[in-house]
């Protein structure tokens, strides 16, 4: 029997709330030094940022592999179910959204947070498609657990 053959023992709360802890940590370190660092002008501060992103993101992959080999052969395939096709139906929903309003006039419907600029458009669009996604992993997860219970 190898390593990886052996039964898995569950994180648990703990270990949930440890990784998510690891995680907020990263993602404010990395926040605050990709403020500061936008105020540092020329190919310095990009070199700069993208290094303190790509870190940022390691130390995330890291904290996912961490997690992903601690949870039990159920949790993960009922994560990968609920990413394939709650992830990929919430990008689909949110695609036709986000392409239907960007063809139609109605898109001067949407709210002024949104923004006016290419850029802030751009981000909230990542972000809309983002989070359709997200609803949809998360149906497709609770939807995979009632099935299998």
């Amino acid at each position: 029997m190898n390593h990886s053959d052996r039964p898995k023992r569950p994180l648990g709360l703990g270990g949930y709330v440890a990784s998510l802890g690891a995680t907020v940590v990263v993602a404010v370190l990395a926040g605050v030094g990709t403020g500061v660092l936008r105020l540092l002008p020329g190919p310095l501060g990009v070199t700069l940022t993208v290094a303190a992103l790509s870190v940022a993101m390691a130390a995330g992959l890291a904290a996912c592999l961490w997690w992903w080999r601690g949870i039990d052969e159920a949790a993960r395939e009922a994560h990968k179910w609920a990413w394939w096709w709650g992830g990929s139906g919430g990008l689909a929903v949110g695609g036709v959204v986000l392409l239907t309003l960007m063809a139609r006039d109605e898109a001067r419907l949407l709210p002024s947070g949104v923004g006016s600029d290419s850029t802030d458009i751009f981000v909230s669009g990542m972000m809309a498609v983002a989070l359709f996604q997200l609803a949809g992993y998360a149906l497709a997860w609770a939807g995979w657990w009632l099935k299998h219970r």
